[in-house]
């Protein structure tokens, strides 16, 4: 998730030291991940980011509380909308692999828990451009969902959530780049934006049991502090 809230593989039983070493050489020590279920926030250089990535990591945080902005090269800030699965425009139907779902209740049976409610936020009601199922999969059920809108006058707004605490998952966020708060669950925001101009601002935060983050490609990128307040609001009015 963009080191806003990392998932720290908190199962590495079994994995080879080549795939251990590997990880390391990206960044990624895993024998600093901890390994008990839950959420742990922990200072950075505690973290199991290492090298250059934990270099990047810090630099990121510093340019952001100066800023409120990070920074990046052309084309790295994802287009948000070519990277759907579906074909471009709006689409108002649910996709699993190959079989396509009308609605929430229709996707249900294939999620390990109950999503998160949007009603009575800005998204409720408006159509859906497209749904998709992931994460882990467990005796035939995922433990992900990930959902995305056109919201008029803010942007292109995609919902993503991961179930952690059935599987006994293990969290790891980044002390530092706690910025934010959602309901009483520690959060991390941040806007970033390429040297095309391309912008992109993402909340992530943990509850007792899930994994959230909301992404916005804004319509209006100079609105750094709108549009994260928007980002914000919205994620404050989701619901159980």
């Amino acid at each position: 998730m963009e080191n806003v809230i990392p998932d720290s593989l908190a199962v590495k039983v079994g994995i080879p030291a080549s795939e251990l070493e590997r990880a390391r050489a990206e960044g990624f020590d895993m024998n600093r991940m901890q390994g008990s279920p839950g959420l742990h926030i922990v200072p950075l250089d505690e973290s199991p980011f290492v090298g250059a990535m934990a270099g990047q990591i810090k630099q990121e945080i510093a340019e952001h509380s100066a800023k409120g902005v990070v920074a990046a090269p052309a084309g790295e800030v994802l287009d948000m909308r070519n990277a759907l699965r579906l074909a471009k425009g709006h689409v108002d139907r649910f996709t699993v692999f190959d079989k396509a779902y009308a609605s929430v209740a229709d996707i249900r049976p294939h999620l390990r828990y109950e999503p998160i409610s949007v009603s009575g936020t800005v998204l409720d009601g408006l159509p859906l451009v497209e749904a998709t199922a992931g994460g882990g999969l467990k005796d035939g059920r995922w433990s992900g969902l990930s959902r995305s809108w056109e919201v008029a006058g803010l942007g292109f707004v995609e919902l993503s959530e991961s179930e952690y605490r059935e599987s006994g998952g293990s969290i790891t966020l980044v002390k530092e780049w706690v910025n934010a708060d959602v309901n009483g669950h520690p959060a991390t925001i941040k806007t970033s934006r390429d040297d095309e101009g391309a912008t992109r601002v993402s909340l992530g935060w943990v509850t007792d049991s899930t994994v959230l983050r909301l992404d916005l490609q804004p319509v209006d990128g100079d609105a750094l502090k709108g549009n994260q307040e928007a980002l914000l609001a919205m994620a404050r009015a989701l619901g159980d």
